[in-house]
């Protein structure tokens, strides 16, 4: 990171102006280990011609840029970002590469450095206001440029006396993350070994939210994003970026740079939705409210964040009506009501705190119709039994007795039966099949009928009809 140039960033680290002493136009950068990609970085963003000829020639996939911060707390002296535009950015991922996007504001309290800064207040209470701030901003830059939630947007705290106020460092670091994760973002913090990074190492020992990657200042030649103290081995595995040079400068494509140098984890961008999957819904069920249960992984690694859902009725045999207005919810899992004859459906989609959504995904069922809220012809009387559904039953013991259910629409038609007759089922005078023996059984159209429903008996046995249920 240069807050002012390379050289002062590196002696702030402990590493000696000498450690920048680079040919020019070194020779390429160092192959990151597998499941890593090399990322570039340089004060202001480059041309758009320069970017793509780098995106043809150089081994580079991604590239950090320093977004908008507010004039208040920017302390960005030797960026100019003429370039970067919305459009340049749409351009940059279309060649095919990242974007990182960078915020540089506020830095430790004026005790922690010698350097002149906007200040994070030393105050605990104060600094997690402020990092709310900070986080608010920077979404509202990332926004601006179009740079999706596909990538966490980083904290660039340069280097500060390790172990000073410490208690506020922790609570701008954490304040910062759990805003951004409020905007449906993720977090990332950069900064050096001896204070921002291992205060950052401790966050969540000390109850702070933590952030999604962490971005190493090692310069240390290295393209390996493994061992990086204090940084302990399994934290953080697969979200770790590792600055290993600072200040070199490179040409591809007859465009010079000088620039920063990173390995990247490859799971510190997210641009997979998640993986969603629906719990099992009986087709027709006999309660007045049903939970529908769901579940849902993200391969990205953001993790999922948060749910939407909306649901849709339809009185029995008729048209669905319009979807609810989608809400929100945290829970996998959501209780809908059904009454007498009822469809309802649920449909749920889960995002990511990168912002990615799956397709919705939907489950349905029905509630039986009990009999006694069908029209009964001559030859039908009802059984009042405790074990029914709605605790009676519709008895005939002749051929050509009819129950009526009035005009629907239907895919599938169910009728629960008892009994050892057969039972005729017509909708809207054509015969769509019959049906005997106990329990539900299902018939399954060809297509979509619509009509009135007719059930007539087709035997002289005992015939009992407890339910009916209709799906379209």
């Amino acid at each position: 990171m240069r807050p002012s140039t390379a050289v002062a960033t590196a002696c702030l680290i402990g590493l000696g102006s000498a450690t920048l002493a680079q040919p020019a136009f070194a020779a390429g950068p160092p192959a990151p280990a597998p499941g890593a990609h090399l990322m570039m970085d340089t004060a202001s963003a480059p041309s758009l011609a320069t970017v793509q000829a780098w995106q043809a020639k150089s081994p580079y996939s991604a590239i950090g840029v320093y977004i908008d911060v507010d004039t208040d707390v920017d302390d960005r002296y030797d960026k100019v970002q003429a370039n970067l535009t919305p459009s340049w950015v749409a351009a940059v991922q279309h060649g095919g590469w990242h974007v990182l996007p960078i915020y540089v504001g506020r830095q430790a309290p004026n005790k922690c450095t010698s350097r002149t800064f906007h200040y994070i207040n030393a105050d605990p209470t104060k600094a997690a206001a402020q990092g709310r701030a900070a986080a608010d901003d920077a979404d509202s830059s990332a926004r601006a440029l179009g740079l999706s939630a596909g990538a966490p947007i980083v904290l660039d705290m340069e280097a500060y006396t390790a172990g000073c106020a410490t208690k506020a460092m922790q609570a701008f670091f954490g304040a910062w993350t759990t805003q951004l994760h409020a905007h449906g973002r993720m977090s990332a913090i950069y900064g050096s070994r001896n204070s921002t990074i291992a205060d950052v190492a401790s966050l969540g020992s000390h109850g702070f939210a933590t952030p999604d990657s962490v971005w190493v200042a090692t310069a240390s030649g290295k393209a390996q994003t493994t061992s990086l103290p204090p940084l302990v081995d399994g934290t953080y595995r697969g979200y770790r970026l590792n600055q290993f040079n600072l200040g070199v400068t490179r040409r591809y494509g007859g465009a010079s740079l000088n620039i920063d140098e990173s390995a990247v984890d490859d799971y510190v961008w997210d641009t997979t939705a998640p993986a969603l999957s629906m719990g099992t819904l009986a087709p027709a069920v006999a309660r007045d409210r049903v939970t529908v249960t769901w579940s849902a992984t993200d391969g990205g690694g953001s993790g999922v964040a948060r749910y939407q859902v909306r649901s849709r009725h339809a009185a029995f045999g008729r048209r669905s009506g319009a979807w609810s207005k989608v809400s929100t919810v945290y829970a996998p899992h959501r209780r809908i009501s059904l009454s007498g004859g009822q469809q309802a459906c649920l449909q749920v989609r889960a995002i990511d705190h990168a912002g990615n959504v799956t397709h919705w995904h939907k489950a349905c069922t029905a509630r039986y119709l009990d009999d006694k809220a069908l029209h009964a012809g001559k030859g039908w009387r009802h059984l009042r039994l405790k074990a029914a559904y709605g605790h009676s039953l519709s008895v005939a013991r002749a051929k050509h007795r009819e129950l009526t259910a009035g005009r629907i629409l239907a895919r599938s038609v169910g009728v629960l039966l008892g009994g050892d007759g057969t039972v005729e089922v017509r909708i809207g005078g054509h015969v769509v099949g019959r049906v005997s023996g106990r329990g539900l059984h299902w018939l399954q159209l060809a297509r979509q009928r619509h009509g009135v429903l007719h059930l007539r008996t087709v035997s002289r046995k005992r015939v009992a009809i407890d339910a009916v249920v209709v799906r379209h």
